[in-house]
């Protein structure tokens, strides 16, 4: 059959109305994707980059706030920043590429590629159950002391693991799940003794400039780097420099740095071949019988009455010293959200959750400000009277006062130099939570602070007879005793 020329220009006059319909569509979910963020930075919960994408091209993309507050240096799409944990599913590639080179078998045991390590777990440990976090490996990061006594120190990859990553199993390998970051330390260390090159030598070979990932690496300290953030805590008073963390300690499991427009290409490789075949890819995207992770990545299935189709999420976040960061993706439709902070502690499953909801149509909660800082907001406008009704008022409108959140605001006062206020969230907590071992104990260290003895063995008492095996509280009632 001929088109007619009447016809055809039917057709193309059809084509761009549809084009423009998309084009006006794609605007509206810009600026209210704008407007949606914007609350979180004008609550003081976000700083940083967001950027949404639709099959690799950019749908929204905005820079807020500083990346470096002490210069004035705004965030813009060039800014740098680390990503934390997300370092993990680049980890999880290299190894899957390695098998693909059949230099490793999945469901081998570590010593297989660490022959040094620890034989009596490493031959019960295999490679996949190190990927998904079922190995029973502990985690680094929740070691005694970690942060006073080891992670400002450089080690190199072998001293971390023998110090820090050699513990004994939490559990039988296969049979639980638990994040590890020592896992993906010891991945790295696979890595480097299958290939003999350094983890961020092959991380760049391999993945980066194939990509073509030109702000993406490896951070260190010591290096000069172009347009990189800089890390901060968010304080109720105001932010603060991040504190430092040497960059040989998280390694495989925290160290690369990026950009918001260099995971756009990650992404896009993603949906192809080109990193990994078809096969592993499906293997990258199967998550454990314990947990709903894969190998690298978090594996959802979105509610498909709600969004009137099966949709898959595959995500990660990642926190790291004055930053955090997530990087969410529906399979189906190759959505595509990255959101990077350098405040720290950005709430990044609800910006998350509505930039999706927002393209999609959906309904969403907007941000709200937080309960500690609506307290401190109250403590400073009208000291500790007001802060006391503000806390009740809170609590009369059901709003959650999370004995954990709470506890938290206590000690953020306490390190204010604000003790009769700690003082004072401290027993409103305990009041509320009156069988908690914790807030008692808590009591008791600020009472202790603000020199009151006989009010801080009263609290250490009763935290020891709620939890008889609180050492806290057992070595402060010997010293006030």
């Amino acid at each position: 059959m001929k088109l007619t020329s009447n016809m055809f220009y039917h057709t193309i006059f059809i084509t761009a109305l549809l084009l423009l319909s998309h084009t006006a569509i794609a605007g509206e979910h810009a600026k209210e994707m704008d407007v949606f963020i914007e609350q979180f930075h004008d609550f003081k919960q976000f700083n940083g980059n967001v950027l949404v994408a639709k099959q690799g091209k950019i749908i929204f993309e905005k820079s807020y706030g500083y990346a470096n507050f002490e210069w004035d240096i705004k965030n813009t799409a060039d800014t740098k920043f680390r990503i934390g944990s997300i370092t993990k599913q680049f980890t999880a590639m290299l190894i899957l590429q390695l098998a693909q080179q059949n230099k490793i078998q999945l469901d081998a045991p570590l010593a297989t590629y660490l022959p040094d390590y620890r034989k009596d777990l490493a031959n019960k440990i295999t490679i996949r159950q190190i990927l998904n976090h079922t190995s029973g490996l502990s985690n680094y990061t929740r070691a005694k002391a970690f942060k006073s006594d080891y992670s400002r120190n450089p080690y190199s990859v072998d001293e971390f693991i023998k110090l820090l990553c050699s513990d004994d199993l939490l559990f039988e390998p296969g049979t639980q799940f638990r994040y590890s970051n020592s896992g993906y330390f010891i991945l790295g260390a696979v890595i480097e003794k299958v290939t003999q090159r350094r983890y961020q030598d092959v991380l760049q070979e391999n993945i980066f400039k194939p990509l073509n990932m030109h702000n993406t690496g490896y951070d260190s300290h010591a290096k000069i780097i172009n347009q990189r953030a800089s890390g901060y805590n968010n304080n109720l008073d105001g932010y603060t420099n991040a504190d430092y963390l040497d960059m040989s300690i998280p390694y495989a499991a925290g160290s690369i740095y990026s950009t918001a427009r260099d995971l756009v290409k990650w992404d896009q490789a993603l949906h192809t071949n080109k990193l990994i075949n078809k096969e592993l890819k499906k293997q990258m995207y199967t998550v454990s019988e314990q947990r709903n992770y894969a190998l690298g990545w978090e594996v959802n299935q979105l509610d498909a009455d709600k969004y009137g189709k099966p949709l898959t999420q595959v995500q990660h976040g990642g926190g790291i010293e004055g930053f955090n960061a997530f990087i969410s993706r529906i399979i189906e439709d190759q959505l595509l959200v990255i959101i990077l902070n350098n405040t720290g502690g950005a709430p990044m499953t609800p910006m998350t959750k509505g930039l999706t909801n927002i393209f999609y149509g959906k309904p969403y909660d907007g941000a709200t400000e937080n309960v500690d800082s609506q307290l401190y907001h109250a403590l400073q406008n009208g000291g500790i009277a007001q802060l006391k009704s503000k806390y009740n008022q809170l609590d009369e409108k059901k709003v959650p006062l999370r004995e954990r959140s709470i506890n938290y605001f206590g000690y953020e006062l306490i390190a204010m130099k604000k003790l009769d206020a700690a003082i004072t969230v401290f027993e409103l907590n305990t009041a509320k939570y009156p069988d908690s071992a914790n807030t008692h104990d808590s009591l008791g260290e600020a009472y202790l602070t603000a020199n009151k003895p006989v009010l801080a063995l009263k609290s250490y008492q009763r935290a020891l007879e709620l939890n008889p095996d609180n050492e806290s509280a057992k070595q402060a009632i010997i010293k006030l005793q």
